[in-house]
């Protein structure tokens, strides 16, 4: 039995699940959506967990995405 032949679609996409993990899995991540939860909560945002979510996840990968371009240049 040969090895599966994975091509490059899931090659890229299991780089981004990597990266997402490493994101979520992160302190700065847990903080930040934990934070976040209380502010929307307290707004009385609906589903205040998933936004919280959401938008930390965003931020960390917007963050790296600049960090990243920094170094390019």
């Amino acid at each position: 039995m040969g090895l599966p032949v994975i091509d490059e679609y899931h090659q890229d996409l299991k780089k981004i699940v990597q990266r997402i993990s490493h994101i979520c899995m992160s302190e700065e991540f847990l903080a930040l959506k934990k934070e976040l939860e209380i502010i929307y909560a307290d707004c009385g945002a609906e589903h205040a967990s998933i936004l919280a979510f959401q938008d930390a996840l965003y931020a960390l990968i917007a963050q790296e995405e600049l960090n990243l371009r920094q170094f390019r240049v």
